[in-house]
Parts: structure tokens; C-alpha cells; sequence
């Protein structure tokens, strides 16, 4: 490509004007050069590491050979080597680099993804202060001999603290908020469980303060003091004062009256009534020493400031791009740790971003993980977490002996707890997700009288770093890491516990489920939602337990009767067919008709989703509508109505389908049930589409979107998915066989629009299987097709939404077969196969049609298409539906002769008019007129294709307009055009 002089120009001016800015970058400190401080000779260049980099010559080499870098990523490495090792902001890079144009922060990224490309093994040496900028490792020197240094005045105030040997990542924050926190109290306490990585953040912070305190930084260690006897004399030598004046508040005052410096007293948990003491003789007799506490509890001091050290961040799960995990702290430790010890430069992003989450972003799990990754890799690592506690044993030898082994860190916080604290932490474990107070009283300490001791007894488990509060939701909750989880399940195993707290947890869970069921009916899904947001976790655990060997197969079936709920709020329905299917095959005679029924209701909900119209969905529902009919249970015969309807509709039995459509109609509308009398007019209207109805479909479709419309129901998915999403959906079908095809486009679209807004996976995938991909297939847009499918695909199999899954299936196969024509053999057998396994009519959607037609045209092998080309190439068709315009029309193509294509193209136009189906009778009539004309029929053509033209469809298809148009000018015929929507559409 050739640029103009002008543009040339203004490029040139603009690459110098940015060279000039990198290199003379007015923010930054100037940087130690390696031979001159001079950059004016094009061959000076300064040292990073193994690194060399020439700023005018725009070259880095790495152990003298060059490293291949875009123009743009060695900007940006050049003003963090100018930094000197110091923070860079994003917005100072941008700027720099940039040259004051407005980019976004992505283009940020990808320059920084792109240095770390070409550092390869090096690439820890850029860091990521996460939400802050970035830092070079190291600047003009070896990488580990950089990270240690201090100025030498800085270094005169720490001399007591040791010299960090690796890099401390994701803390900025952290240290920026307790430095902070001086300036309002003389004494932080930085608590946090064991592993997070208090000492570490503390002996940092030292090191960043010294300055501010003439008299420097002291450390007091506590972790090896076990008597309290020892704590004068380890203060004092920490203070340099003799045993005995640190026990006399006139020899503390005259010692520390004039004294300025910062004391950290380091793992303090296991000493805290001495340390208390003498820590606030300190403070009281010394007036400008200030305090720095880590602890896993606080001191309870006076004016003593708390700061929860949080574990790092995680990234959020499915994460695969190293580019985006990197940006998290754990990821990043874990990464550096496990590349230093490894040496290896592949990483697997998605199996080391699930051993962050599983960790907690516990830092010293991260570092005992990351040891194991050169003898197991990331992969063994993340299976062996379940045994984690065996798994992380490899720790440094010079590490304190409780931070060599993840269960020696756990193990000293549990054996600092009472024994009644120890009990309550074992039993907590039983609850698989976060739990309020009332969950904890009822569970773990069910012989204790006194409320207010269970809550004292959370509280000190709080405290101690054991339990992690929660205070932003309306009822304060608890919940454990799982490190500390795991922990306290195998100590509930040795107590010989389980049985019976498990047994608590599983009635707890029982009447937890039987209250969400009554709410389920009143309260609006999305207060439904938040009240039981955390109880899914918990209610598989209960029922796990309660069919396991030791359970209570009784609570167990109570429980899965009354969960319903949760399976179709989170579109779960493949693990509840397979927990009901299980339930059932362990039923006693003591299962009531009730429970029963309930639980068959359940599983034909399920089946209708997880797999299709199988023949043990339509059992499933006739048995529960007998169970209901018997006992009167008016709910459940509705659902099951509904169950019978979905079923016999994609079995293909449209008659059956309108029957059980109108009796749930009609039953609703005796029971004065508003809603379900607006669900029965929605699929009786579907019903009447099916069978060709469309007029009739429309306006009962109609009808029961003007009710939804005005009377949104608290509960949105009592029939399974939101259905006023569905009833848009359908309707859009309706909309483009009418001949509106834009109209049903935009409708299709809407219905997919709420429903993402809705977050339920069932809804959303009946907007894009019914709405959007059905209306494209139509109007034969493949690529629309193809913008949605994966994500029809990928939401079905997330959540076991079997049928979806294989529509999604069969639609990308469509969309295949329209753009290329050309598929294996194997892959038509194979969705056949899905198909009648599925018991899914062919004449269900025209993908089926279509694909065979393709196939056809393509002179593919359809031996193992037999049975389906067959079905749809016979001449002497006897059904009547909705599409039995377009199979006619697919039959004629199929037909060897062309007077038998022309007599399935007349019964084609005939049925279509019939049904008013205007889209399928301009298509239709452009076919039959085009091959009577062929046949020098050119009369007839006319008036076939001319009877089409005085009642054309107001907003056909592009591509049936097209060909109508194109075989309207063949025989001399007005064009058709394009005419704008009918009003009230």
C-alpha cells in the first residue's frame, strides 16, 4: 500500500516527536548506565539482567543475541527500564508511549503481553501491581541480586529485618492502606489466617517505612517463643534494652521517651496475653515508637487498629488467556514460583488458574503448589488437591516448621482453639457454602442452650482467622477457605462425628428446600434468588449424604421432592434427572403418593431438558398426572399438562399436543390461575402453529403476551423458563411463515436480548433455538446462525441442557452444510443418529429438510440418511403441519421426474395458501413457475407467479425475493420490491 507525501510526513514527525519523548521521559528517574551516562552515541545501551537494551538503535539483545520486539512493546520496555525498578501507572505508560493520543488500556495490554513473549523465561521480570501499573524486576544489574538492594541511608534503618529473597507480588494495595492506617493510631495488627502472608507483607512494610523513624525499624520474632516467660527478654532484645527494665515502666520511659522508631512483633497469636501486656507499656511510656502486630487474632489493645489480610486475587474460573491471568497475584506467584523451580516456559493457564481458586490465592499453598510442579507438572498438581494436605509437604528446610507443610500451618491455629471451639470448627466444616448463625446453632451446637454462646464461639472463630465474615448481605454469613475446610473435615472424620452433625445438616437442608419450595410460589424470582443463593451447594451435600450408606434414604426423598425449585432456577436438570432417577430405583414401600408424585413431576421437567422427548419423559408425566388426578394436587396436573404438551410437540403429535394445550387452559381458567390460563393460551397457540394454524396461533401468541406484558409473575420460570420470552420466540416463527420477515427478526432478536438479561440458562437457550437460529435458518442466513449457535452450544452443555445441545448440534451442521455443501458422511450419520435417539421429530424445524436437500445437491452418500430422505422425498405425503408447504416443495427436488416434481410443487403452493402461509407460497410459486417455464409451460408460469404477486408478502426474505424477482423478469413480470411493515405488527 502507497501513502500519500502528506500522510508520510505527519507519520515521520509523530515517530520522532515519540523518541524523543521515550527517551528524554521527564517522569522518570535517569537510569544507571552501564558504561556512560551519555545516550547521544547510538551504540550506549543499559543492562537489565542478561539484558542490553540500546534505546536509538531500538535494539535488545539477551546474552548478546538479538530479541525480536515490535516497535511499539519496545517503548514500552524502554521507560520501565528508565524507571528504574519503580512503579510506572498505566496512565504514565500511556502517555508516554502514546504521545498524548487517546488509546484504551487493552492496546496497554497487548504491548505488555508482547515484551513478556519476547522475555520468554524471563518474562517474571515484568510485574503487575495489580489495578496500579507495572515494574521492571530489575534494572541495570543481575535480577537476583536487584531485588534486596535499598538505598544505603534506607539500609541503616533496617539492618534488623532480613533481606527478602523473592519478589512480594499483589501487596501494593495492602501496604499502601496499613501505612495509612499510622497515620491515624500508633498501633496495626495484621491479622490473617495462616499462610496469607502477614510477615511477609510486615517485614515490607518495615523496609518502605524506615526513613519516617530516626531511630529505625526493630524486629521482635515470636513464631519459636513457646513460654511466656521468654517474651521480656525477646522485647527487649528487640529494643535493646536488659530483661529486667522492660519489666519497669520509669526504665521504659527513660529508654524510650526520646526513642523513634517502628516495633514489628511478628506471630504474636500463641502469646497474646503477655505481648498485650507489655506492648502497651510500650506504647503508654514510649511516645513516638509505633507498633506493627501479626497475628491470626488481635491483642484487644486499646486504640489497636485491625487490618484483615485478605488472600490474593484469583482469576475467575474458565480462565484460559495468560495474557488475562496474569494480571491476578496468585496467578502471577504461582507462575513465577513454578517457573523458577521447574524452569519450565509452558504454562497450562486453565489447570494453574483452578489450583489459585482451590487455594484460595493462599500464598504459602501457591508456594508449596508451585514446588511440586517440577516432579507432577501444573496438571498432577491440580488432581492431587484433593489429597492436598499430603500434596503440600514442600516447603523450603529454612522456613519456620510450621510453614513447611500446609497441615503444620493449619494444624498450630487449630491446637491454639478450646475444645469447644475446636468442636464448632469441625462440625462447620458439614456446610458446603457460606451459612448464617441459625444454620450454625442448628447443625454444630445443638446441646448448647444459650444462643449467645454459639454466636461468641463463630466470633472468636472469626477472630482467630479460622472463618471469613461476611457483613455485606442482609443476614451477616460465615464461610471457611478451603484449605482450612479440608482441615477440618478430616479432624470431624477422627472425632467420629460425621454421621450424626451430618444428619443435623441434612433436616437442616430438608426444611431449607421445603421453605424455598412455599417461597418459590410468592416471592419474585429475583428476592428468591438472593434468599437462596447459597443453599445449592449445601443441598447436594444432604443428599448425597442421606443416599449414601449411613444416610436417611426418607430425608433424602423428602428432599429431592421439595428441591425442584433449585434445579429449574439454575437449569440443572441433567443432575436432577440423575439424582430423581437414582431416588426412585431406591424407593421403599414407606414413599408416600405424594412424595411420589412430586418427585415424578420432577423428573419428566427434567427429561424434557436433559435429554428430549424420550419415551420415559412421557411416562414420567403420565404417571404424575394420574398421582395428581388422584389426589387433587391442582399445580402438579397443570405442570403436568404443560410436561405433555412439550412432549407430545417434539414427538411430532400435534393433535395430542393442542389437547393437553386446551386442558391445561381450561383447568387454569376453573382454578381462576391467571397465569396458567396465560401458559395455556401461549402453547395452545404454538400447538395451532404446528399444525398450520397460524392465523389462530398468532392471536392466542397474542393474548397471551398482552397478559405477560401487564402482569409480570413473581415467579418467572414456574413452567420452566420465563414465558413471555418463549412466547416472543414462537411467535417470531409465525411472523416470517406470515411473511414478516423483519419483523420476526427483530423479534427473535428481543426475545434473546431479555433473556441474557434474565441469567437462566433454560430461557435463553429457547431464545436462540426458537427464536433467533429457527427465524435465520428460515430466511436462510446461516451466518446469523452461526453468530449465536456456539453460544446455544456452549450455555446446553454447561448446564446438561441435553435437547439444546443437540438442536445447537443440528443447527451448526445446517450451517455448514448451506456455506461449504460438503460434510463427512460420518458427521450426517452422527446427527441422525443424536436425532432419533433424542425421539426429535424431522418435521419439527426445515433443518432436517434442508440438510437432505444439500446432501442431495452435493451428490453426497446418504445411505445412512436412508430413512429420513425417504421420509421426506415421498411424493404421496399424508401429514398436515406447518412446514408441510416447504417438505412438499423438498420432495419435489428429490423427485427423478418432473412431473412429479410439479405435482408436489402444486400440492405445495395449495397447502401454503391454504395455511396463509405467505412466505412458503412466494418461495413455492418462484420454484413451480421457474420449471414450468423450463418446461415452455411459459403461460402457466406466468399466471402462477403473477397470482403470487397481487398478495406478496409485505417484508419476504431477501433471498425468496431475490429469486421471485429474478424469475419474474425471465417472464417479463413487474419486479417485486421490498415494501415497508404493516402497521400493528
Amino acid at each position: 500500500m502507497r501513502l500519500s507525501k502528506a500522510f508520510r510526513t505527519v507519520t515521520s514527525n509523530n515517530c520522532e516527536r515519540r523518541e524523543r519523548h521515550i527517551v528524554y521521559y521527564s517522569g522518570m528517574k535517569p537510569t544507571a548506565l552501564s558504561s556512560s551516562n551519555d545516550l547521544s552515541r547510538d551504540d550506549e545501551g543499559v543492562d537489565f539482567g542478561r539484558y542490553r537494551i540500546f534505546p536509538r538503535l531500538r535494539l535488545i539483545l539477551r546474552d548478546g543475541l538479538k530479541v525480536d520486539i515490535g516497535t511499539r512493546a519496545f517503548d514500552v520496555l524502554w521507560v520501565l527500564v528508565q524507571a528504574g525498578g519503580e512503579l510506572v501507572s498505566k496512565d504514565q505508560l500511556i502517555d508516554t508511549v502514546w504521545s498524548g493520543v487517546v488509546v484504551e488500556e487493552n492496546n496497554l495490554q497487548a504491548q505488555m503481553s508482547a515484551i513478556r513473549r519476547a522475555l520468554g523465561s524471563d518474562r517474571g521480570m515484568i510485574r503487575t501491581e495489580f489495578g496500579l501499573g507495572y515494574r521492571l524486576a530489575a534494572n541495570g544489574q543481575d535480577l537476583s541480586s536487584s531485588k534486596a538492594e535499598l538505598p544505603e541511608d534506607r539500609r541503616s534503618h533496617v539492618r534488623g529485618l532480613p533481606v527478602p529473597l523473592t519478589s512480594l507480588l499483589g501487596r501494593a494495595a495492602d501496604l499502601r492502606d496499613i501505612e495509612r492506617m499510622f497515620d491515624r493510631g500508633r498501633i496495626v495488627t495484621i491479622a490473617g489466617t495462616g499462610g496469607v502472608g502477614k510477615t511477609r507483607v510486615a517485614l515490607e512494610l518495615g523496609r518502605r517505612m524506615g526513613l519516617q523513624f530516626k531511630d529505625g525499624v526493630c524486629l521482635a520474632e515470636m513464631a519459636k517463643i513457646s513460654e511466656d516467660e521468654l517474651v521480656s527478654p525477646t522485647l527487649a532484645g528487640a529494643l535493646q534494652m536488659s530483661s529486667s527494665d522492660i519489666e519497669r515502666a520509669d526504665r521504659i520511659e527513660t529508654n524510650l521517651s526520646t526513642q523513634q522508631f517502628l516495633l514489628i512483633v511478628d506471630n504474636c497469636e500463641h502469646l497474646a496475653g503477655p505481648l498485650a501486656r507489655h506492648v502497651e507499656m510500650i506504647l503508654r511510656h514510649g511516645p513516638f515508637v509505633k507498633v506493627l502486630i501479626t497475628s491470626q487474632e488481635p491483642l484487644g489493645l486499646e486504640g489497636e487498629q485491625v487490618y484483615r489480610l485478605a488472600p490474593l486475587a484469583v482469576p475467575p474460573a474458565g480462565t484460559h488467556d495468560l495474557d488475562a491471568a496474569i494480571t491476578y497475584p496468585a496467578f502471577e506467584l504461582f507462575a513465577e514460583r513454578s517457573a523458577a523451580i521447574a524452569q519450565t516456559r509452558e504454562l497450562n493457564v486453565e489447570a494453574a488458574s483452578s489450583i489459585c481458586q482451590r487455594l484460595d490465592g493462599l500464598p504459602l499453598a501457591l508456594e508449596l503448589a508451585a514446588a511440586r510442579v517440577a516432579t507432577l507438572g501444573v496438571s498432577g498438581v491440580l488432581a492431587g488437591l484433593d489429597d492436598r494436605f499430603n500434596l503440600l509437604t514442600a516447603g523450603r528446610r529454612t522456613a519456620l516448621s510450621r510453614h513447611r507443610t500446609l497441615r503444620a500451618t493449619v494444624d498450630w491455629s487449630y491446637h491454639l482453639l478450646s475444645e469447644g471451639e475446636q468442636r464448632l470448627l469441625r462440625r462447620l466444616a458439614l456446610f458446603a457454602s457460606s451459612f448464617d448463625a441459625q444454620a450454625a446453632r442448628a447443625v454444630a451446637t445443638p446441646e448448647d442452650d444459650d444462643p449467645w454462646l454459639s454466636l461468641d464461639l463463630l466470633g472468636s472463630l472469626v477472630e482467630k482467622s479460622l472463618l471469613l465474615l461476611d457483613l455485606n448481605r442482609s443476614v451477616p454469613r460465615y464461610r471457611f477457605l478451603e484449605n482450612i475446610r479440608f482441615y477440618a473435615l478430616e479432624k470431624l472424620a477422627e472425632s467420629g462425628d460425621v454421621d450424626t452433625t451430618a444428619e443435623r445438616h441434612a433436616r437442616y437442608f430438608l426444611e431449607m428446600a421445603r421453605r424455598a419450595s412455599d417461597d418459590w410460589k410468592t416471592l419474585p424470582t429475583q428476592e428468591w434468588r438472593a434468599t437462596y443463593a447459597d443453599v445449592i451447594d449445601d443441598l447436594r451435600a444432604a443428599l448425597d449424604w442421606s443416599f449414601s450408606p449411613n444416610g436417611d434414604l426418607p430425608t433424602g426423598m423428602s428432599t429431592l421432592a421439595n428441591a425442584t425449585p433449585f434445579w429449574i432456577q439454575l437449569s440443572l436438570h441433567d443432575e436432577c434427572r440423575r439424582r430423581i432417577t437414582l431416588a426412585l430405583a431406591h424407593r421403599s414401600a414407606t414413599l408416600d403418593k405424594e412424595h411420589e408424585m412430586l418427585l415424578l413431576a420432577a423428573l419428566g421437567t427434567a427429561l424434557s431438558w436433559a435429554i428430549g422427548p424420550v419415551p420415559e419423559t412421557g411416562a414420567a408425566w403420565h404417571k404424575a398426572l394420574t398421582f395428581a388426578q388422584e389426589l387433587n394436587a391442582s399445580e402438579t396436573a397443570l405442570q403436568a399438562r404443560y410436561g405433555l404438551w412439550l412432549y407430545n410437540l417434539r414427538c411430532g403429535h400435534y393433535e395430542a399436543a393442542l389437547e393437553h394445550a386446551e386442558e391445561l387452559l381450561r383447568r387454569s381458567s376453573l382454578l381462576h390461575d391467571l397465569e396458567a390460563r396465560a401458559v395455556g393460551q401461549r402453547i395452545s397457540g404454538v400447538a395451532e402453529h404446528f399444525l398450520g394454524n397460524h392465523d389462530r396461533a398468532r392471536e392466542l401468541i397474542d393474548s397471551s403476551l398482552h397478559w405477560f406484558d401487564a402482569n409480570r409473575p413473581q415467579q418467572a420460570f414456574r413452567f420452566g423458563l420465563d414465558q413471555r420470552i418463549a412466547a416472543l420466540a414462537f411467535l417470531s416463527r409465525v411472523l416470517w411463515i406470515q411473511g414478516f420477515a423483519d419483523e420476526a427478526k427483530a423479534m427473535s432478536r428481543t426475545a434473546v436480548s431479555e433473556a441474557r438479561q434474565l441469567d437462566h440458562a433454560n430461557t435463553l437457550c429457547c431464545a436462540l433455538a426458537e427464536g433467533w437460529c429457527t427465524v435465520s435458518a428460515l430466511d436462510g442466513d446461516f451466518g446469523a446462525v452461526r453468530s449465536e449457535v456456539k453460544c446455544l452450544q456452549h450455555i446446553a452443555r454447561e448446564h446438561g441442557l441435553g435437547f439444546w445441545n443437540t438442536y445447537g448440534d443440528l443447527f451448526e451442521l445446517w450451517a455448514q452444510m448451506s456455506d461449504e455443501g460438503c460434510v463427512p458422511a460420518s458427521r450426517l450419520a452422527a446427527a441422525l443418529t443424536s436425532i432419533e435417539r433424542l425421539g426429535f421429530d424431522p418435521e419439527y424445524s426445515v433443518l432436517l429438510s434442508d440438510i437432505v436437500l444439500a446432501a442431495h445437491r452435493e451428490k453426497l452418500d446418504l445411505r445412512a440418511f436412508s430413512s429420513v430422505t425417504a421420509h421426506f422425498s415421498s411424493p404421496c405425503r399424508e401429514t398436515m403441519n406447518w412446514g408441510e408447504p416447504e417438505f412438499q416443495r423438498i420432495s419435489a427436488h428429490l423427485q427423478a421426474s418432473n412431473d412429479v416434481a410439479l405435482i408436489c410443487l402444486r400440492r405445495a403452493l395449495a397447502i401454503s395458501r391454504q395455511q396463509k402461509a405467505k412466505a412458503w407460497t412466494l418461495r413455492i410459486a418462484t420454484e413451480l413457475a421457474e420449471l414450468l417455464a423450463d418446461q415452455g409451460q411459459q403461460e402457466e408460469a406466468r399466471t402462477a407467479l403473477a397470482a403470487v404477486l397481487d398478495d406478496r408478502p409485505l417484508t419476504s426474505a431477501a433471498r425468496d425475493l431475490a429469486a421471485a424477482n429474478l424469475v419474474a423478469a425471465r417472464l417479463g413480470l413487474t419486479f417485486l420490491r421490498a415494501a415497508p411493515s404493516q402497521d400493528g405488527i
